[in-house]
């Protein structure tokens, strides 16, 4: 089939390649003309492992092709559209940019096409949908099919997903929602058809529901500094009951990236503003911000000021992007941990492997440096914050002459111990004894 999908952004990109694997073509388009140029040349605006080979693959075969035009092509069977779905004056999961797109394809289409919205909706989202199509029966039908992959895996996510899950906003649309499903013939996984309001909730509650998971370890880390325990055998101890699982149970940072703080929030903006009590649901983002502040705490408290001041004191964060193997920064723990180590007074120096800049565009504050050498120079003390393989071959014997200090603070449990300590520096895992 030939699809036509708006949104070059990371899940439309991945999206692309997916659908063109299974056979089909399918024509990219968004506003943005130099990220369309850029592709056409074979450069992926977003780092994801393997998708900018595989955009390459697909131009060559012809699979693969962007434009700048909104419209549909009049041979594409389905429009599917990937647009973001950010903060706006009514919070966070704004539909504005999916309204407006939806809207050009109503307008230039008929009963004979499918309008597919991947992009994550609020639980009025599909409301806002309906009302946008209106009573019209020749207009094209409208199904919701979120995404359920992650950064730095989607290309393998989007070929091995766990389940298929498609929405329908009226009862006439069940019959599309259902053939949408044919669009991932070759894939084999758990399918669901159900009305777009379940299946918005659906996506918005899985997140959460990982977001609370996350946060639950990080407290537990917390616990297990001060009792001595290690939280790593304490989550593979729970992960073992399978009505618990020990996927997301792996302390850390914080979670961050564009899904699971967003959704947070948004799920809990909306409870309060239908007045639904939620205080399980409220309280996830106050506990990820808790914990980014109680890692700043500890490390001042490593560092042997009593007062919980970092005045004076430089301290190269290792790690920028939100988890390893992507470059996108958005909601980052390590960002929200510099402004934190910056508020108790502290220089902070940061570095990546990718993210360099895109961190200093969200936070131009922040000095980087593009080595690890060059961030730890003087350094009082280093934070490990993202989960960089780069990051467990370090040579700690020739980083720790450049150091002033001797701390070094791993949130992930990536750095060897051995290793570090052998080069006369102080190691401390969270949550790890």
């Amino acid at each position: 089939m030939h699809l036509f999908l708006i949104g070059a952004g990371h899940v439309g990109l991945v999206t692309a390649v997916g659908l063109a694997r299974l056979g089909h073509r399918v024509t990219v388009a968004d506003i943005d003309g130099p990220r369309i140029e850029g592709l056409r040349a074979g450069v992926a605006p977003v780092y994801e492992p393997g998708l900018e080979d595989a955009l390459r693959a697909g131009a060559a075969a012809g699979s693969i092709e962007y434009t700048t035009d909104l419209t549909s092509p009049p041979t594409a069977s389905h429009s599917i559209v990937a647009v973001s779905t950010p903060t706006g004056p009514d919070g966070p999961l704004s539909t504005a940019n999916v309204e407006t797109v939806v809207a050009g394809l109503l307008a230039a289409t008929d009963a004979s096409h499918t309008i597919v919205v991947r992009s994550t909706l609020p639980v009025d989202g599909p409301g806002r949908l309906r009302a946008l199509r209106g009573d019209g029966r020749d207009r094209a039908a409208i199904v919701t099919n979120p995404e359920f992959m992650r950064e730095g895996t989607a290309l393998r996510d989007f070929e091995r997903p766990d389940r298929l899950i498609v929405g329908w906003l009226d009862e006439r649309d069940q019959p599309a929602a259902e053939a949408v499903l044919r669009l991932y013939d070759g894939i084999e996984a758990k399918t669901l058809v159900a009305d777009a309001s379940s299946v918005a909730m659906i996506k918005l509650a899985t997140n959460v529901f990982l977001a609370t998971k996350v946060a639950y370890a990080n407290e537990l880390a917390r616990i297990c500094d001060v009792v001595g325990a290690d939280v790593d055998t304490v989550a593979d101890g729970i992960g073992l009951d399978p009505r618990i699982g020990r996927a997301f149970l792996t302390a850390g940072p914080g979670y961050g990236g564009s899904c699971l703080p967003e959704q947070a929030i948004a799920l809990s903006l909306i409870t309060a503003a239908r007045d639904i009590p939620t205080p399980l649901i409220a309280a996830v983002s106050r506990s990820n911000e808790t914990h980014q502040r109680a890692i700043v705490s500890r490390l001042a408290a490593l560092l042997g000021d009593g007062d919980g001041s970092l005045r004076g004191c430089r301290v190269a964060l290792l790690g920028l992007a939100f988890k390893a193997n992507t470059d996108d920064v958005r909601e980052s723990p390590a960002l929200s941990l510099a402004e934190y180590l910056r508020a108790a007074g502290a220089t902070v120096v940061g570095t990546d492997p990718r993210a360099v800049a895109k961190a200093h565009r969200a936070d131009p504050e922040l000095e980087t440096a593009t080595s690890v050498a060059d961030a730890v120079e003087g350094a009082d003390a280093v934070l490990i914050a993202t989960e960089w393989s780069e990051y467990r071959d370090l040579d700690w014997a020739d980083l720790a002459p450049r150091m002033r200090g001797d701390l070094v603070y791993d949130t992930r449990d990536v750095a060897p111990a051995d290793a570090v300590r052998a080069a006369g520096l102080r190691y401390v895992s969270l949550g790890r004894g």
